[in-house]
């Protein structure tokens, strides 16, 4: 435009400030705005107002009072909008105490006129912080201003109570706005509508929907998602997968978000067919799944033993872009070993390694845990050795499965050898693991060495939990001979609040199996 001879005007300077704003690119809208200060009169109020108000929608508070800082630092006086886009940023933060304490001063300096966007504000902001006490007076000192309030106003407080779980105060609300003819709009439908759908009121929310429709409003994306999340919440999946295709059918829009939310319900539910023919519905809708659509996917194929399909998913997430997450990569790995397919199992490990999926000795430790759970003894001892060759330092989960494994197996001497070489890798023992290695020196009848577990469990800082007085009370109460630390375990129960009381004379014997049946009790209750 310059280089042809012509000079922008102040109206192309505020279209351009606008369209920079509207499109989200606000470092480039600040770079512009600080421009044009050598060009006389081009930056104004309105303009700072252009940018603060746009910063403000993006809640960068921070930024705002900077640019009003600006503003009055340049000379360029803010002006009653300039101040309620400030309270409208605040309030939208939930800071809506400072913006009315920052209202009130700017009006007692004149400079702030009180208009019906900032009572809005300050309604919006304490309906929703269940304040609605407070939303009303403000509502009432709007009314005393001449103020009448509108679709926007009346949408805050339906918003505000549905948010408190009181949408049933809604109705007079609902009333006002049809004898007002200010609504309902489409904004107070999406607002009813995930408000009794989150109630599981699957009636009163297509009662709504219905009044929408004859109401001449069409339904948008919040819509659908509203109406698909009473489905989801109500388990009413069938008739969720029907309406969600009429919407794509009718040509009306559906976003991921709702896709994906039936879809992970579907998969919770077991209804894998229909999982993934929504999934088919999505991409033809123009909708890529995400990273959420296939995780959904393939967790239900590994719960169902779907195995060599969900690894062909993990696979379509890759060629997406769409790195799979290492505990996907581990629930399948898992499963393999679970129905006996340690071939592929072991084929899987090396791909996770060689597409960086996630870290060799995290790898290499799954395949030990799967082994271990397997009970494959010989085949987890042999790669646990290979990870040490190889100086990749095993997880304490993967020493732990193995040490649980072996002393399943009444093999407590390797258990405790793996403890040596756990110490060697410069790990510690942690709570589950001492648990194990206690549990299975009490089977054995050990009672000194867990003793000295136990203790040494203490001095590490750890707090014994139910399972490790279970198996040290069970180990006591086997044995025909009494058991020197039987006296420093009561006291122990009693510091915890497991007993009440200890006096010399009552029985040990009794007090623990009083104690067993409260652990019993207290472990069945956690199940």
């Amino acid at each position: 435009m310059t280089k042809v001879g012509h000079h922008p005007t102040f109206f192309t300077y505020g279209s351009l400030l606008k369209g920079l704003c509207k499109g989200g690119h606000l470092k480039e809208a600040e770079k512009f705005l600080n421009s044009l200060h050598d060009v006389p009169a081009a930056v104004d109020t309105v303009m700072y107002n252009t940018l603060l108000t746009a910063v403000c929608k993006v809640g960068n508070l921070d930024k705002a009072v900077s640019l009003f800082g600006e503003m009055v630092q340049r000379s360029i006086l803010p002006d009653s909008y300039t101040y309620t886009s400030l309270i409208s940023g605040l309030c939208r933060q939930g800071k809506t105490v400072i913006a009315i304490l920052f209202a009130k001063e700017a009006e007692a300096r004149g400079h702030l006129l009180p208009n019906k966007l900032m009572y809005t504000c300050f309604v919006d902001g304490m309906f929703k912080a269940g304040q609605w006490k407070a939303g009303f007076y403000f509502l009432e000192q709007m009314e005393k201003l001449g103020l009448t309030p509108d679709a926007v106003t009346t949408n805050a407080m339906i918003d505000g109570y549905s948010r408190m779980g009181k949408i049933e105060k809604t109705n007079d609300l609902l009333s006002d706005m049809r004898n007002q003819n200010h609504g309902p709009n489409l904004t107070t439908y999406n607002i009813l509508l995930h408000g009794y759908s989150k109630r599981k009121d699957v009636s009163t929310t297509f009662m709504l929907y219905r009044s929408m429709i004859l109401d001449g409003i069409l339904p948008d994306k919040l819509t659908c998602h509203s109406l698909i999340l009473g489905i989801c919440e109500s388990n009413m999946l069938e008739i969720g997968v029907k309406i969600l295709k009429a919407f794509i059918c009718r040509g009306l829009e559906v976003d991921r978000s709702t896709f994906n939310m039936l879809i992970s319900k579907c998969c919770a539910n077991g209804k894998i067919n229909w999982a993934f023919d929504l999934v088919n519905v999505m991409t033809l809708a123009g909708i890529s799944p995400d990273k959420n659509t296939y995780d959904a996917i393939v967790s239900v194929l590994n719960r169902n033993h779907r195995f060599q399909e969900s690894r062909v998913v993990l696979h379509e997430m890759s060629k997406q872009g769409l790195s799979p997450e290492c505990t996907k990569y581990i629930g399948l790995l898992n499963g393999l070993c679970r129905v006996g397919d340690i071939k592929t199992a072991f084929a899987l490990k090396d791909e996770m390694i060689s597409c960086k999926i996630c870290p060799p000795s995290v790898a290499e430790s799954a395949m030990v845990r799967a082994l271990a759970k397997r009970g494959k003894a010989e085949e987890a001892t042999l790669l646990l050795r290979s990870m040490l060759k190889k100086k990749l330092v095993p997880t304490i989960a993967s020493f732990t499965t193995l040490m649980h494994m072996f002393c399943k197996n009444g093999d407590v001497t390797e258990a405790l050898n793996l403890r040596v070489v756990m110490r060697n890798c410069g790990l510690k023992l942690d709570l589950v693991s001492y648990n194990v290695l206690i549990t299975g020196l009490c089977g054995k009848s050990d009672m000194v060495a867990a003793f000295e577990l136990y203790e040494e469990m203490k001095q590490d800082g750890f707090l014994a939990n139910v399972t490790t007085y279970k198996a040290l009370i069970g180990g006591i109460l086997s044995r025909e001979t009494a058991f020197d630390g039987t006296d420093t375990i009561l006291k122990d129960l009693l510091a915890r609040g497991f007993i009440t009381s200890l006096s010399s004379s009552q029985d040990s014997h009794k007090t623990l199996t009083i104690v067993m049946k409260k652990l019993k009790a207290l472990q069945s209750n956690k199940k």
